[in-house]
């Protein structure tokens, strides 16, 4: 298997120009972009409180909300230049009153004990920016209601794009990101185990259910 090679920049998209660019960028392709992962998320979310790790700009928060009236959507997010935008995107489309960002990370246990319990956990396109996966993933299991589920998406690493000498873009992520049994020993190490992992083409998906 190829060897992974983290993001060698900041792990959050800074300053108001990049920000704003990577919204335009998801409202053009936004639905392309979450396509597959709607096809997976619809069968899977409970209904209730969630928690969106790493919502960006907004885009895709603001889409959940829409599709699945949930009681309320906290978006976790690491740029709080990111989170600016993201709260004028949720003024212009009138959802403020549902959805709420918190400037921090996955590995901030009790950041994420703060925020009380979830019913639904769900990243895209995150996962590979976590500066310490294993450490998440316990903190974001323990932030779960009982019977809730936590679905992380991303890209997997591995393919002919892991080759090619791009500069940016998908070709880092796929380097960053992580295998199926890379996860899946996070999970062993964890005590986890009513889990599964997905992988097709660029994507795979870990779906944890807490019993």
């Amino acid at each position: 298997m190829p060897e992974r090679i983290p993001h060698t920049d900041l792990v959050k998209i800074t300053g108001q120009k990049k920000t704003t660019d990577y919204l335009k960028m998801q409202q053009a392709m936004g639905k392309f972009y979450f396509r597959d992962f709607f096809s997976k998320f619809d069968k899977i979310r409970n209904n209730g409180r969630f928690l969106e790790v790493g919502p960006g700009p907004g885009f895709q928060t603001v889409l959940v909300a829409e599709r699945y009236n949930p009681s309320e959507i906290i978006g976790l997010e690491y740029s709080s230049d990111m989170i600016k935008v993201a709260e004028d995107y949720c003024v212009e489309k009138q959802m403020s009153d549902k959805i709420k960002y918190v400037n921090g990370g996955v590995e901030n246990t009790s950041l994420i004990e703060s925020l009380q319990k979830f019913d639904t956990i769900y990243s895209t396109f995150s996962l590979h920016h976590w500066l310490n996966p294993e450490k998440g993933i316990k903190n974001l299991y323990g932030a779960l209601n009982d019977k809730g589920v936590l679905f992380i998406y991303d890209f997997y690493r591995g393919g002919l794009l892991y080759y090619l000498n791009l500069k940016r873009g998908v070709w880092e992520s796929i380097r960053a990101s992580y295998t199926p049994d890379e996860i899946s020993q996070m999970l062993v190490c964890l005590g986890t185990k009513n889990y599964t992992i997905r992988k097709s083409g660029l994507y795979m998906d870990l779906l944890i259910r807490k019993e």
